[in-house]
């Protein structure tokens, strides 16, 4: 799990083929931790059949997918993880059996039970890293605006009447009063 959190590694290999609409997984730690903790969005798979394109070589595991490694054999499903999330409050084993149904500690492939689905709101978790991150940043970019005084950018709208100005700020860019505005995102 260390890996995939610290982006090391970036698919998730698989002997098996997930159904079309598995969009995220979620992973079950072993001892000591015995929980779920983490969630990770992925894409559908990639496969290494003839015709296929190699995957990437910037994660652990992909040169050793793309070059059939034997201690790789059987490994024909790569899931690239796009974004991880660690569960606020991981579910531990014993809330898994009294809670949600479980019989016992998840080996491989367990498909999640809609009950923890309704209970567990996955976007609200702590982001980690991935996609998501990245366009929240992408989103920040968005906001900044720069702002010529002699020829006012076209996509530039007055501030309502009543808008609390405590949340937008200017700053001098240059002294040929150019200024950069920026705006805060809600959290």
């Amino acid at each position: 799990m260390s890996q995939i959190v610290d982006w090391t590694k970036n698919y998730e290999f698989r002997k098996y083929c997930l159904k079309p609409s598995v969009k995220r997984i979620w992973f079950y730690r072993t001892a000591p931790h015995s929980a779920l903790t983490h969630i990770c969005e992925i894409l559908p798979a990639r496969t290494r059949n003839p015709g296929d394109p190699p995957l990437e070589e910037n994660g652990s595991g992909n040169a050793e997918f793309n070059n059939r490694h034997q201690d790789w054999g059987g490994y024909d499903f790569a899931y690239k993880i796009v974004s991880v999330y660690e569960l606020r409050h991981s579910i531990p084993l014993a809330t898994m059996r009294s809670e949600y149904g479980f019989k016992a500690a998840t080996r491989g492939l367990v498909y999640l039970p809609q009950v923890v689905v309704k209970h567990v709101a996955w976007r609200q978790q702590k982001l980690i890293s991935g996609r998501r991150k990245r366009e929240q940043a992408t989103r920040w970019r968005d906001c900044l605006r720069i702002l010529s005084p002699a020829a006012e950018c076209k996509s530039q709208r007055p501030l309502p009447s009543g808008t609390n100005l405590s949340s937008r700020s200017s700053l001098p860019l240059s002294s040929n009063g150019l200024r950069m505005e920026y705006q805060s995102l809600p959290s």
